[in-house]
């Protein structure tokens, strides 16, 4: 029977405990909204006005690669995104604004509220496969157990999230697709689950990363819908909406101007100024060393051949770890592939939470991939100690990624040097990939089947 992932029956009603942290949390992302609007429109600050603007090129027909924000950004992902980006089209200074589009405070407004809806949808239906998928028997604690599942996790990585919001990243809404791929695949709902994926990869197209699941699951029914949404969305849309040579134009310049040097590390001057893949933000591993060899940041030039190649070995490290470990759990080398959806949820939640450090310039919002970890974690704490607590380990690793990100702040540039959201995050790595091996169902037979991928 096919299950409503945005189901609400399992919250129950909201204690004081309960309900004043809600407060918190709706008081937190309201009470930024002002500011947001203000630094956005005022100060122009954020990154809101690449995406806006390249809504606004993409459908007046100027060139999409070549438009600026006011910090003279420019656009690195596919039209797709930049199309949908329609209704919040931002022109450049001298040129009047399309009558179907939003004025740049209301976009900056609405685009923040649907981004905040996206995050608290994503959290709720991660918890809600969560306690499908591995049913929980422990005692209460401090809060109610559906509003700990969702709570706890979002206030672990608050400061990241509230950095994608306040930037105007599109981190939650990517969140949100990549979870509903999770769950709809894991419910045998191919359609669905690769229409979820596809769309991730039009934001951005990282994500394309975690089809290794059901490749390695040998699901060719999955691939194959796969490739048939992103040939719809990726080539079919923009060639209907903007005619094919004008789609063709659009991809040649995407991939000599932006791609060929974001992934092989031997960008232009110019793109890096814009990405800054050794600034003192940048997360990946790649980042982190040739930051260290330099002995101080650098913003305005590419990685050395040498970092983009730890980079390399370390991302084919990760995704080799999660096979290898995940063998027998999510997928099989021969045969019917395993029916328990827990192994492969936990699969895809500790390698979109790697992410940030498979990608050389990745930020501090791409931290908020690791909310459906968290979620993992805490279910797999209570089910070891029998009660609905937070562990001393989880409590520390929130406070060291609350300070990594304080870090960013201080004047000490030896502290930011050092990496210390990138550090956060390989804390996490020992005990990620354990978890990977322990819900194998030959170590973990606890966990009833529940959904079947053949």
């Amino acid at each position: 029977m096919t299950k409503n992932v945005f189901a609400i029956d399992s919250i129950a009603r909201p204690g004081l405990r309960d309900l004043a942290i809600i407060v918190v949390v709706v008081f937190l992302m309201l009470g930024f909204l002002p500011i947001v609007v203000w630094k956005s429109v005022t100060l122009g600050q954020g990154d809101v006005q690449v995406f806006f603007r390249a809504g606004w090129a993409v459908w007046t027909g100027y060139p999409l690669y070549e438009v600026t924000d006011h910090h003279g950004w420019t656009y690195h992902y596919p039209p797709t995104f930049a199309l949908f980006m329609g209704p919040f089209a931002n022109p450049l200074p001298g040129f009047p604004r399309p009558s179907w589009a939003l004025p740049f405070p209301a976009a900056v407004t609405v685009w923040y509220l649907f981004n905040a809806a996206c995050l608290l949808l994503a959290v709720h239906v991660w918890a809600n496969a969560i306690e499908r998928y591995r049913p929980i028997v422990a005692r209460g604690g401090f809060l109610q157990r559906a509003w700990a599942l969702r709570l706890c996790p979002l206030f672990a990585l608050l400061p990241f999230i509230g950095d994608g919001l306040v930037r105007g990243q599109p981190a939650p809404l990517l969140l949100l697709l990549v979870v509903l791929f999770f769950v709809f695949y894991v419910e045998n709902r191919t359609v669905s689950a690769s229409l979820a994926f596809s769309l991730a990869v039009t934001v951005k197209l990282f994500p394309v990363v975690l089809a290794i699941l059901p490749f390695v699951r040998r699901d060719w029914k999955f691939i194959v819908w796969a490739a048939a949404w992103c040939c719809l969305l990726l080539l079919v849309l923009p060639a209907i909406c903007l005619g094919p040579t004008t789609t063709v134009s659009l991809y040649r310049s995407l991939l000599s101007e932006h791609l060929a040097g974001i992934v092989s590390g031997a960008m232009s001057n110019k793109i890096a100024s814009e990405v800054s893949p050794g600034g003192f933000s940048s997360i990946g591993v790649g980042a982190l060393v040739a930051r260290l060899a330099a002995g101080q940041a650098f913003y305005s030039s590419p990685l050395p051949a040498w970092a983009s190649a730890v980079q390399f070995l370390f991302n084919a490290a990760v995704v080799l770890a999660v096979l290898i470990l995940g063998r027998d759990g999510f997928w099989n080398l021969r045969g019917r592939q395993p029916a328990n959806g827990y192994p492969l949820l936990v699969a895809g939640a500790v390698l979109f939470a790697a992410t940030p450090l498979m990608i050389s310039f990745a930020g501090p919002q791409y931290v908020t991939y690791a909310l459906p970890l968290m979620t993992v974690f805490l279910v797999e704490a209570w089910r070891r100690l029998g009660k609905e607590v937070l562990t001393v380990p989880m409590i520390a690793w929130t406070i060291v990624a609350w300070l990594s990100m304080i870090a960013l702040e201080v004047p000490w540039n030896w502290v930011k040097l050092a990496g210390p959201m990138t550090l956060a995050l390989l804390l996490l790595a020992p005990a990620s990939l354990s978890l990977i091996g322990l819900v194998s169902p030959k170590r973990d037979p606890w966990a009833p089947p529940r959904s079947a991928q053949g």
